[in-house]
């Protein structure tokens, strides 16, 4: 009608809207970040597939590894040789490849390791080039199961030249159980590997 005011918003209901924007837009910012960190372990769970994988492969192709003829470690993983690489170091046939998880006890790290004297335990210095993995901050290895022998890899695989492909050890229990967390979100992401068939898949 004509001459009549327009009612204005008061203080109250402007801040009451601001008030419900505000938690609209918090409610979003915890949304993406629990969408970040579930990608990122699924990220790790994926890599750590891949260098399942690898270390298989290797395996499989009998691929070699320079060896210090001192100590038998890795060149330029921890060796003798390392200092005054490549002298004493010869490219050799490696019987084992494997993966081991929690090398150091922070369980932050996990790496593939080529065990050129076959002894079937392996140490510091025995990981391959670029093979030791540091996961994601607050991304931890939650549990291995079956639990790990000490001094043994949790998974080991061995060259077999009778069928040029490798031997998958293991006990009667022939799956190897490994679960990601996030220790912060709380997630965990689970890694299932079939050693006598080599599959390796995350869930």
């Amino acid at each position: 009608m004509p001459g009549k005011k327009r009612k204005a918003f008061t203080l109250i209901e402007l801040l009451v809207v601001v008030a419900i924007f505000a938690v609209l837009a918090a409610s979003d910012l915890i949304d993406y970040r629990n969408s970040s960190r579930t990608q990122r372990l699924q990220r790790a769970a994926d890599e750590m597939v891949e260098r399942i994988k690898q270390a298989q492969g290797l395996a499989y192709a009998n691929e070699k590894q320079m060896i210090c003829t001192t100590d038998n470690l890795v060149c330029m993983s921890g060796s003798a040789c390392d200092a005054a690489y490549p002298t004493n170091c010869i490219n050799q046939y490696v019987s084992r490849y494997g993966i081991r998880f929690d090398t150091d006890g922070t369980k932050k790290k996990y790496m593939i390791g080529a065990d050129y004297s076959g002894i079937g335990n392996f140490v510091t210095g025995e990981s391959i080039p670029n093979g030791i993995v540091v996961l994601p901050s607050d991304i931890t290895i939650n549990s291995v199961t079956p639990a790990q022998v000490a001094g043994a890899y949790d998974l080991s695989y061995v060259y077999d030249s009778s069928n040029a492909s490798p031997f998958i050890t293991c006990s009667s229990n022939c799956v190897t159980t490994i679960v990601l967390k996030d220790n912060v979100a709380n997630v965990t992401k689970t890694v299932i590997v079939q050693k006598r068939t080599g599959i390796a898949s995350d869930y």
